[in-house]
């Protein structure tokens, strides 16, 4: 529970460090909040790739890789999802903007969930995996947010997670 409100005071310090740039700069929301995050992505990301072994299967990287772009994506998405029917003018401060919160609690816990299905799926369902993941793809989502250079992504590759999930467990 303690590591929940941690990663999402995280998540709400790292909106509101970003939101006014992007804001300021009148572009699309998400294509500036998604801009503006790249450091603190990254600077996750390694730390992430810091905690695997040596022998940490290119697997795994790629995994995290993948994580790690929709994970940025999430934040973007919903940074806009939460400011969208507002006034330019108007902000609501992150810790109180209910629709931000809900977005960010939603596909945060949809993306955890993935993190747990897959390894599940591959197991036991591997023949769903590679359908699931094409049907479950945001492939104009991929064409506003590319990914950072330092994932190095072959395929990049935005997911609707609550989706794959549900597809990846089907009966």
């Amino acid at each position: 529970m303690m590591a929940c409100m941690t990663i999402r005071g995280l998540i709400v310090l790292i909106l509101l460090a970003a939101a006014a740039p992007a804001h300021a700069q009148g572009n699309n929301l998400a294509q500036s909040m998604y801009v503006t995050m790249e450091n603190s992505i990254r600077g996750e990301y390694e730390s992430l790739l810091a905690g695997l072994s040596r022998e940490g299967t290119e697997k795994i990287r790629e995994l995290l890789k993948v994580l790690t772009y929709n994970k940025a994506a999430i934040l973007a998405a919903c940074a806009e999802e939460g400011d969208s029917g507002r006034s330019p003018g108007t902000r609501v401060p992150s810790s109180m903007n209910l629709m931000l919160n809900t977005c960010l609690e939603v596909r945060i816990t949809q993306l955890n969930k993935f993190s747990q299905t897959l390894g599940y799926a591959e197991i036991f369902f591997p023949d769903r995996i590679a359908s699931c993941g094409e049907q479950s793809r945001l492939r104009e989502l991929e064409k506003i947010l590319p990914p950072y250079d330092f994932l190095f992504l072959d395929e990049p590759k935005l997911y609707d997670l609550g989706h794959y999930n549900e597809c990846l467990m089907k009966r």
